[in-house]
């Protein structure tokens, strides 16, 4: 994986623009932009706190305008966006970007050369910014114009007499708290000077947000600028946090420690596996004093149980980071209801929504493999209760008419709720209607039961009640075969609606041949991956539907209500090629020929770090050729299954 990236690409405008770099804190928070430091959507920013871990995060400090001076000239090393134009152009001196061991700026010209380094705190709302006066015989001075947006990220913000433009200064900190319901935000370095003068700086452009048919220009408000005479070969360093510091704070001290910290990832000595860690790590965050939980992606999403079930055995057990997942499985289950884990906690305090029927499937799935894999049967049988009710709840009937018909398949949900993960609803338009018995939620089902048996079996010593799970598992296998096999398509029906059946080519079908227990034969098992494989698979994952569909969609594209038609509607989902590789192992065995094959199937998705945002993996693709990388640029199922992936049958 390339983690340099030169000269020539960080000063060619358009091809720079369409690289970004993610920090995060281990809280929810972030730092994000382009690799020559221009925003270019409105979640970029220097410190993107999140102020109720992991949720309500708040883009406090956008970025810095930067001039070096010498002499009488002045150089900036900024570069931004207005309508229709771009300055100052500080990318015409950038010499390099690293990403690696955090993201690091080289600057040059004949008359300096400056280095600028961006570090994210663990479990802090902190970032670190440092200068480095690379040449060793002369004195720097770097001005520096701290631009604020104080506000929502999801949300943009524009001129307001509301600003408090008062700059409160003490020995070795700057403060300001522009609006008294968001945080106070503390600058600690050691300028030489300091200039209060508040600014507005208007019309930022945000081309990620044009394309998108959103909102894309922002005015940023300055309050006071710095200025820092940096000798040659030190560093200047500037700390800003919302953490009020008792002590003196020693940023060479805070640097060092979060590089030992970062060490713990070089220990990887295969490329490949070391950035899938590196990346994953960034979805394991807290919630509340002390909870853990997994991000579902950068830069918009929040913990999603779906999403954290589903990358749970990628990001926690394939890293062997077992106390993790127990604590994160544990955090889900004190907030199962009925049944249902949470499918997605609110920013705020208000209660969670538990409107998915796969969620607590995929909890109970989770769980069997985190207790396979760590061997703790102490752990699992925690959550033996919590994963019997599931199973109950499922059975009698719970929230949404989720239920256990009397063929013993799961149905689910009406016309007016989507229940799956083809969850898109507009304004009451739904572009993928799955209520009744979907097929994926059917293998899920099938997979509980027996799980659960095997766990009531050897970790809760219930033999009576695994004997009752494994008859009920039998009943499901057959009615599975009876309702959902399509013997004309040779594959599945993706929904069974009473005596409706859709026949549409969809992904879902491969997890009743990949989830560790399959309802179908092996002649079964290999018809599905066929058609999965002539119709759905693309070098980035799977399509959501057939191009050969008459509502095939094979461009991500357009406003909103464009977009959410396209997202399940053929757009392309990386995480799905785990389960491919798994029902391929399952249909081929793993022998050289199907490692290799593998291999050549995540490929493109292993170059894929070298873009977008670099050392992640996005959310989407868009179904079409070239498959363009589309929706959130770091997806935490995509980058869990393509480690876990790596890990079962590559390494």
């Amino acid at each position: 994986m390339r983690t340099v990236f030169d000269k020539a690409e960080c000063q060619n405008l358009k091809h720079a623009l369409a690289k970004e770099w993610l920090e995060t804190n281990g809280l929810g928070g972030s730092a994000s932009s382009t690799i020559i430091g221009t925003n270019t959507r409105r979640q970029h920013g220097l410190l993107v706190a999140a102020l109720n871990p992991p949720a309500e995060r708040y883009v406090l400090l956008s970025k810095f305008e930067e001039r070096v001076v010498v002499g009488d000239q002045e150089f900036h090393l900024c570069t931004n966006l207005y309508p229709g134009t771009v300055f100052p152009h500080g990318f015409n001196i950038q010499t390099e970007f690293r990403l690696r061991p955090w993201p690091t700026f080289c600057f040059a010209d004949s008359e300096f050369e400056i280095e600028k380094s961006v570090l994210l705190v663990h479990g802090e709302n902190t970032v670190v910014v440092g200068y480095r006066n690379l040449r060793a015989h002369d004195t720097v001075e770097l001005k520096l114009r701290p631009l604020f947006a104080f506000r929502e990220a999801q949300t943009l913000t524009h001129h307001n007499d509301a600003v408090n433009t008062s700059v409160q200064r003490g020995a070795g900190v700057t403060e300001v708290q522009p609006y008294a319901n968001l945080p106070r935000l503390y600058f600690h370095a050691k300028p030489d000077a300091i200039e209060v003068r508040s600014d507005w700086y208007y019309r930022f452009t945000y081309p990620v947000e044009q394309d998108r048919g959103l909102d894309f220009e922002e005015d940023l408000f300055a309050l006071f600028e710095m200025t820092l005479n940096i000798p040659g070969g030190q560093t200047a360093y500037i700390v800003v946090t919302t953490e009020e510091k008792k002590n003196d704070v020693i940023a060479e001290s805070i640097v060092t420690a979060e590089r030992l910290r970062r060490k713990q990832f070089e220990r990887e000595t295969d490329p490949v596996r070391q950035a899938l860690i590196i990346a994953g790590d960034a979805f394991v965050a807290k919630r509340g004093a002390d909870g853990l939980t997994l991000l579902a992606g950068y830069p918009w999403f929040t913990d999603w149980g779906r999403d954290a079930m589903i990358a749970l055995p990628g990001l926690t057990l394939a890293t062997e980071r077992f106390d993790a997942a127990l604590q994160i499985l544990r955090l889900f289950a004190r907030y199962c209801d009925q049944g249902l884990i949470p499918n997605v906690f609110p920013d705020a305090d208000e209660p969670p929504q538990y409107n998915t029927v796969d969620a607590a499937l995929w909890f109970v799935v989770a769980a069997w493999r985190y207790w396979k894999s760590s061997g703790d049967t102490d752990g699992m049988r925690q959550l033996l209760p919590v994963m019997a009710d599931i199973v109950r709840f499922y059975k009698d009937g719970t929230r949404f008419d989720i239920r256990a018909d009397t063929d013993g398949l799961i149905t689910a949900g009406s016309a007016g709720t989507q229940l799956t993960w083809m969850d898109v609803n507009i304004d009451g338009y739904i572009p993928t209607p799955r209520h009744g018995k979907p097929v994926e939620i059917n293998a899920l089902w099938y997979n509980a039961l027996l799980m659960l048996a095997e766990m009531q079996d050897k970790g809760g010593k219930d033999v009576q009640a695994a004997e009752t799970l494994r008859k009920q598992a039998d009943q499901v296998a057959v009615s599975f075969v009876k309702a959902f096999w399509n013997a004309e398509g040779g594959c599945l029906f993706d929904v069974v609606q009473g005596n409706n059946r859709d026949a549409s080519i969809r992904p879902n079908q491969i997890f009743a041949v990949s989830l560790p227990y399959s309802p179908l034969d092996k002649a079964q098992q290999r018809a599905v991956l066929d058609v999965v494989t002539q119709h759905l698979l693309t070098p980035y994952g799977l399509r959501t539907l057939s191009p050969k569909h008459e509502k095939y969609c094979g461009r991500y594209a357009g406003n909103r209500w464009q977009r959410d038609c396209a997202y399940h509607q053929g757009t392309v989902w990386p995480w799905l090629i785990g389960p491919y590789c798994d029902a391929y192992v399952k249909v081929n065995g793993l022998k050289r020929p199907q490692r290799k094959a593998i291999a050549d199937f995540i490929r493109s998705l292993i170059e894929h770090l070298d873009d977008t945002c670099l050392g992640q993996v996005s959310e989407i693709f868009d179904g079409d050729p070239p498959h363009r990388p589309v929706g959130g640029f770091a997806h935490a199922c995509s980058v869990a299954e393509l480690l876990r992936i790596h890990d079962e049958y590559l390494s």
